[in-house]
């Protein structure tokens, strides 16, 4: 299986919130103590990401110390002309830093793009994407948590430090990611994994080894059949850059 270079990212922000699963019934979300390979995954396709490939999530380190804070929003509740207010909690995680570590591999499932499977131009574009702050808003797990993106090499990865270095954390069973079907009416998969953080870094499970798996319902998309070449994005960059 064709696996690129690795990728090495440093997102920063304010707020984040992971939402678990558990307390989204009653509308007072909390939000896991560190972030799920699914919304990372999120983010680092909002860097770059094209139908011909997947970007795949290995690991993350935490930086900074896991700390909450809870704040009330107001929501609106009823539907129509009438409409009532309540006011609920959300558990935010605050001042968060997480390095991301990832690599691109091709997407199987779409052989029509095999043309556009150049891996050089694909990495090149990714380094610049992440350079230039991603080409959408990032997000940490909802979009009022706004975040930066920084791009790292590897050394800066492997020496930069956590609070957490020397320890071993536990955070019991998640949610770790969902499997998308490739074709239609087929079901949705979501994976629970037992996660341990080990020195601030949290190695992500292969979706085999998951603990828990869940079958939800059917699922329908629609295929994206117009793609823009590889060669067309790269030189749109380079036009872009100051000569």
């Amino acid at each position: 299986m064709f696996k690129s270079r690795e990728f090495f990212v440093r997102l920063k922000g304010d707020y984040a919130l992971f939402t678990n699963p558990s307390t989204k019934g009653g509308g007072e979300k909390s939000s896991y103590s560190v972030p799920t390979k699914q919304a990372l995954q999120g983010i680092i396709d909002s860097l770059y990401h094209k139908p011909t490939f997947r970007n795949v999530v290995t690991e993350v380190k935490v930086m900074n110390q896991i700390q909450t804070e809870v704040i009330g929003t107001r929501a609106l509740l009823g539907s129509g002309k009438v409409n009532t207010a309540d006011l609920n909690y959300v558990s935010y995680l605050t001042d968060v830093e997480y390095l991301v570590r990832f690599y691109i591999t091709w997407n199987e499932a779409r052989p029509d793009l095999i043309n556009d499977r150049n891996q050089k131009k694909h990495e090149a574009i990714m380094e610049r994407s992440i350079k230039k702050g991603g080409r959408r808003d990032i997000f940490l797990g909802t979009r009022e948590c706004v975040a930066t993106g920084e791009y790292l090499t590897q050394e800066e990865y492997e020496q930069a430090e956590s609070y957490y270095n020397g320890k071993v954390l536990s955070m019991g069973i998640m949610f770790q990611e969902f499997e998308y079907p490739i074709e239609n009416n087929q079901p949705l998969t979501s994976y629970f994994a037992d996660i341990v953080m080990k020195n601030g870094v949290i190695r992500f499970k292969k979706k085999e080894d998951c603990e828990i798996v869940n079958t939800l319902s059917n699922y329908n998309f629609k295929s994206q059949t117009e793609v823009k070449s590889v060669d067309k994005e790269l030189e749109e960059y380079e036009q872009m850059e100051p000569r």
